[in-house]
């Protein structure tokens, strides 16, 4: 009987110092577990790029974030403009950007002359313009933009003195994408760099952004 109970005696210590081999695969994969969730967080922990253009695929009424000149009128897809002798016949709009960062900027024309531009990049050029000629169907523009040291840029679209109509179904500037959050790091009041900001969404409603 004494030997029997010294030998359950050492079998479970044996287990209390080892463990049993299920609960050291338990913990194995609780660990990795907990390390893919950390890798997870650091990855998302950047901001996805959102679309900032308000009304940008004209499905409200113009006077819902664009400001116009000339003979621009609203189309099932899209806008139309109708060039004059004097005039463009376009319309703007002011957009708040990132300083540091950069965006895509796109746009669906198609007629006689359809630019489509932005300025107040805070570069040296400080303007991105696009524009097509004639295609009947629709083209495709698009460009990187890159973002000095400016938080508004406007952009523009419209077409040439005395020439055709022109059409435009998007506009689209989605972004920012960070090169880095500290790439542009500046002191900070205790001299600690501060990092580039996070961008904060338009007011609400019908024309807020929407993930990219």
């Amino acid at each position: 009987m004494r030997s029997s109970s010294r030998n359950r005696s050492r079998s479970r210590s044996r287990h209390a110092h080892g463990g049993s081999p299920i609960g050291a695969a338990l913990g194995a994969l609780v660990l990795a577990g907990a390390a893919a969730f950390a890798a997870g967080s650091s990855a998302s922990a950047q901001p996805a790029p959102l679309e900032w253009m308000r009304n940008g695929d004209f499905g409200s009424p113009l006077a819902q974030g664009w400001s116009c000149d000339g003979d621009v009128v609203q189309l099932a897809r899209g806008v139309e403009g109708r060039p004059g002798s004097h005039d463009y016949a376009g319309c703007f709009q002011k957009v708040a950007v990132v300083a540091g960062t950069s965006y895509d900027f796109s746009a669906y024309v198609s007629g006689a002359y359809a630019f489509v531009r932005i300025t107040g990049t805070g570069t040296g050029t400080g303007e991105v313009q696009l524009w097509a000629d004639g295609a009947a169907d629709w083209t495709g523009l698009r460009a990187n933009v890159a973002i000095g040291n400016s938080h508004e840029v406007t952009v523009h679209f419209h077409g040439w003195y005395g020439q055709g109509p022109y059409r435009i179904s998007r506009i689209s500037l989605i972004g920012p994408m960070y090169p880095d959050p500290c790439a542009t790091a500046t002191p900070g009041p205790s001299g600690t760099p501060t990092c580039l900001p996070r961008p904060v969404a338009p007011p609400g409603g019908s024309d807020a952004p929407t993930g990219a």
